[in-house]
């Protein structure tokens, strides 16, 4: 099992790293992980979604926009709850990625940043979930959670796949998941020996449900910190 870490940024996308999250093993790095920083949160946050896309160019995985190999977008032609979810789309598969000839597109991204979190202790973040219509897998979607445990700036990342922790479909054509935010499915540090320094004291620096594999999805109901969103205003 595979899974990718791209680090995204409230106004722009760049990718410190590809990873094994099984092992746990980097096959690339770059310091500008920790360049990501969380910002303060308000005493009463409000839990939105920001969807964003990207794209990346190998061999140096250079940021290029989405230049329509994904796309994320609001959309009422799918909905669990209220009267939009979020389209998370990919059209070429991560695969070509580690071959000799790699596909145009093949380490793009679309993702839902959850805004609102910012600054949060793990502990307070608690529970993460969503709900999903198409493939509930492994790597896509899954929660990406990068964390500080200092100076704000990004310590680490915590991946949480949808297939670990699908629960039974509400709806018929959707799936749950939900898992407390300090059980993460594998994690990696920048610093040191790559182990994982996530703690219940750790804070949140960003969060996003994230597809980088080929496919469509939908994304509604995302929860995080006692919140549940899937609408453009923040509510459900």
């Amino acid at each position: 099992m595979a899974i990718r870490s791209t680090l995204l940024s409230a106004a722009t996308l760049a990718l410190p790293f590809l990873v094994n999250a099984c092992s746990n093993d980097p096959t690339s790095a770059s310091t500008s992980a920790r360049a990501l920083e969380a910002s303060s949160v308000a005493a009463d946050p409000t839990l939105k979604l920001d969807p964003t896309a990207g794209n990346f160019t190998l061999p140096d995985y250079k940021p290029t926009g989405n230049a329509g190999y994904s796309q994320a977008q609001w959309t009422k032609n799918v909905v669990l709850d209220g009267k939009f979810s979020v389209r998370l789309e990919k059209t070429v598969d991560f695969q070509s990625c580690n071959t000799d000839a790699p596909e145009n597109g093949c380490a793009a991204f679309a993702a839902a940043i959850v805004t609102g979190v910012e600054g949060m202790t793990i502990a307070a973040l608690g529970d993460i979930g969503f709900s999903v219509n198409g493939n509930c897998g492994a790597g896509s979607p899954r929660f990406n959670l990068y964390y500080s445990n200092s100076d704000g700036q990004a310590d680490g990342v915590a991946f949480y796949g949808c297939a670990a922790h699908a629960s039974s479909p509400p709806v018929s054509g959707w799936t749950s998941m939900s898992v407390n935010s300090a059980a993460f499915d594998s994690c990696y540090s920048f610093t040191g020996s790559g182990a994982c320094t996530l703690t219940s004291a750790s804070t949140v620096v960003q969060l996003s449900v994230i597809v980088d594999e080929r496919g469509t999805w939908y994304i509604d109901s995302v929860l995080a910190a006692g919140m549940t969103t899937g609408e453009p205003n923040g509510s459900n």
